[in-house]
């Protein structure tokens, strides 16, 4: 079957060891997965350079050139990382993945194509199979020159080093492990992005070639200690969000929320695996922590990888005391945690005092979130990120609070509110059914004007917690000049689970006879300020 472009033989071509495929046919079983997945992902077919013939550690006599050079001619090639491949002797190093980097890096294509999103997208797609040795990445990342991010295919229990097969997906696995099924997803993606790329380029959308350095391609299958060539960083549009790497619990959700964050027009920085050696670790997050113009920290049951010398800090502590050291000499910057520890499972004892330390120097650049999802979180990034700064406010209040209830909860509200009128002016708004845009706009609308804006809940904690969100951003977050009380009764029980932690938000549960003094409390504080 003919490649999609002309110049190309295929358009896949599958470079690996073949003692990779012996025990249990891992690489064929992936091919044949592949070949499904991209049916069901990319309109064209595309064809797939797939060698069964058992050539490993072919001599280097052998005439290997004439009879393997048409078939390098490929748009892209991944190469099946395991703990044998980087090799420079054997076949697989020397004769498909160095000649391929040189090929491409001359060719007309390039070695990098411009994505879609902006982004920038490599030929080369490595899938990792093992967890591989430092001194493997090292040589992987001085001949591509540069930083290594691969599509992990690696089982993730401790004391085990093999490929995750597909039957895996059907065992038991804890929260963060890899799932066959989504990783070879991955795969489909990451090459459906780069066809779009060059179909896109070959209509004439794109007006320039991407141009990056690259290193010198003579001495590959060798490189020199000294060889670290730089290659320079694409100019990006809109926020770059500095996404720390996490503790391993958490690795599937990272690259989640980045794709996700990518989707969303944010650039995420740093895009390659987590270092092992702690002083590259320190570099990276340094550099990726330059660019940024915010920072996103995912913390969860475990307090991550600690450092040799000081165990006392982790890699995700790190990466928060750097953010946080550039959120005190940028005042545009932001600082993002999200909170999202498994429920079943105990907070060692460690992370647990490392998030309240952050909960007690929060400010109001620094948000702290329980978002259920990560589409939720990158929802509410983009808005803030976004926002606009409204002038500032210069017309005087014309109500001292602004109590927004839903209708289901109408005893309780008229309750709190009649209390609270006996001292201090009230202006109310009940949320009927089938008529939230209204009163949206109306809330919008009155809230400038009023001192402090109250949304409470009791039994209506589902219309609640969206409600608040959608207000606060239309309002200007954080540059709203009214702050907002978001207070809820302790009764259901469930509703100690809604919460949102903005700037310029109080949110709270309070008993129901607490919910007035905590109103009349927040008042209070806000007269005293002005």
């Amino acid at each position: 079957m003919a490649a999609l472009l002309p110049e190309f033989e295929y358009d896949i071509f599958i470079s690996y060891r073949h003692n990779d495929n012996l025990f249990d046919g891992w690489v064929t079983e992936f091919v044949s997965r592949l070949q499904e997945e991209l049916a069901a992902t990319v309109k064209e077919r595309l064809s797939i350079y797939f060698d069964k013939n058992l050539n490993d550690g072919l001599s280097d006599t052998a005439l290997v050139g004439p009879s393997l050079e048409h078939r390098l001619r490929a748009f892209i090639l991944i190469p099946l990382i395991s703990q044998t491949y980087c090799d420079t002797e054997r076949f697989s190093w020397k004769h498909e993945f160095v000649p391929f980097y040189q090929q491409a890096s001359q060719d007309k294509l390039g070695l990098n194509v411009r994505l879609q999103n902006g982004n920038v997208g490599c030929r080369i797609l490595p899938l990792r199979i093992h967890n591989l040795d430092l001194s493997d990445v090292q040589l992987l990342e001085k001949t591509l020159g540069g930083q290594l991010r691969t599509i992990d295919f690696v089982y993730q229990e401790l004391g085990v080093n093999r490929p995750l097969r597909a039957k895996d997906d059907e065992l038991p696995h804890t929260s963060g492990g890899l799932l066959y099924r989504n990783q070879i997803n991955k795969v489909a993606n990451a090459i459906k992005e780069l066809v779009a790329a060059v179909k896109q380029s070959r209509l004439g959308v794109v007006s320039a070639p991407v141009v990056y350095g690259l290193p010198p391609v003579a001495n590959l299958a060798e490189p020199s200690v000294n060889l670290r060539p730089v290659m320079p960083v694409p100019p990006v549009a809109g926020p770059v969000v500095f996404l720390p790497w996490t503790s391993k619990e958490l690795a599937t959700r990272r690259e989640e929320l980045a794709l996700i964050c990518t989707k969303a027009g944010l650039h995420v920085v740093p895009t390659a695996d987590c270092p092992l050696d702690e002083n590259e670790f320190r570099l990276r997050t340094q550099e990726a922590m330059a660019s940024a113009t915010c920072s996103v920290h995912l913390l969860g049951n475990e307090f991550g990888r600690r450092f040799e010398e000081d165990e006392e800090c982790s890699f995700p502590m790190y990466a928060y005391q750097e953010a946080r050291r550039v959120h005190a000499g940028r005042t545009s910057f932001r600082q993002f945690i999200w909170y999202c520890p498994d429920e079943t499972l105990a907070v060692k004892p460690a992370q647990k005092a490392f998030v309240n330390a952050i909960r007690n120097e929060l400010t109001e650049r620094c948000t702290f979130t329980n978002a259920p999802n990560a589409m939720q979180l990158v929802e509410d990034l983009r808005s803030t990120l976004t926002q606009v700064a409204s002038p500032p406010e210069t017309e005087e209040k014309e109500t001292d609070i602004f109590f927004v209830y839903n209708m289901l909860d109408s005893l309780e509200a008229n309750e709190i509110t009649d209390r609270l009128s006996e001292h201090i002016p009230l202006e109310l708004l009940t949320i009927e059914p089938d008529s939230e845009d209204l009163y949206k706009k109306i809330t919008v609308r009155t809230i400038p004007k009023s001192k402090l804006a109250v949304v409470y809940f009791k039994h209506s904690a589902e219309w609640a917690l969206p409600f608040v969100k959608q207000v606060w951003r239309l309002v200007g977050g954080a540059n709203s000049s009214t702050p907002i009380l978001f207070v809820g009764e302790d009764d259901p029980v469930q509703n100690k689970m809604r919460a949102f932690k903005a700037p310029k938000v109080i949110s709270c549960i309070q008993s129901h006879l607490g919910v007035s003094e905590e109103v009349r409390r927040v008042f209070q504080q806000i007269n005293a300020r002005s």
